[in-house]
């Protein structure tokens, strides 16, 4: 986790890991343009917490291919505040934020579990990995269907949001298809 502390453009803090103080949530805020890192820096300096999960990117300049990292969410950081305790609208007046993204004058808080779910998907150095929560081998329930509420083994996924189950039916193995939706992880 440390090499993730130190990256200036994540700009994620140990505390962003923890469970957050009640009345803290996540919030955006709009940066200006390619000023990411410098908002983060100066919210960092007001005692704020912040994430800006990164991604691979290819660029090609003078006939040489650079890869390098960028922000996901361009021209946008997440802030980590209680809105009635802390002076969130001096946020606005920071260098490299355009505005809190706000509605009716309150700032308006991303959706519980949004942001906890980004950070959770970070890998060390902040580059955010999106992984299927389902894999080949897990066992899953069916929600609906002629085979509501039997047990299945995923053999394979399909792009096409589809997967093939195998199916312990009438003394033997059967595989069927199923969409993504009718099914439920088991614990």
């Amino acid at each position: 986790m440390e090499s993730l502390l130190s990256q200036k453009v994540v700009g994620v803090s140990e505390a962003a890991f923890e469970r957050p103080p009640e009345g803290e949530r996540w919030f955006a805020a709009m940066t200006q343009p390619q000023r990411e890192g410098v908002a983060i820096d100066n919210l960092r300096r007001q005692g704020f917490y912040t994430f800006s999960p990164l991604e691979k990117v290819v660029r090609r300049h003078a006939r040489k291919t650079i890869a390098t990292t960028a922000p996901v969410f361009r021209g946008y950081v997440f802030v980590r505040l209680d809105p009635m305790r802390a002076r969130w609208r001096s946020i606005n007046g920071t260098l490299g934020v355009r505005s809190l993204v706000t509605s009716g004058g309150t700032p308006l808080a991303v959706k519980a579990g949004v942001v906890e779910t980004l950070v959770a998907s970070t890998d060390a150095n902040g580059i955010l990995e999106f992984v299927d929560p389902l894999q080949p081998g897990m066992t899953v329930r069916l929600r609906e269907g002629p085979f509501a509420e039997q047990l299945g083994v995923i053999e394979r996924l399909d792009g096409r949001n589809r997967l093939v189950l195998l199916m312990s039916l009438m003394g033997g193995q059967v595989r069927t298809g199923v969409s993504r939706d009718m099914i439920l992880k088991v614990a």
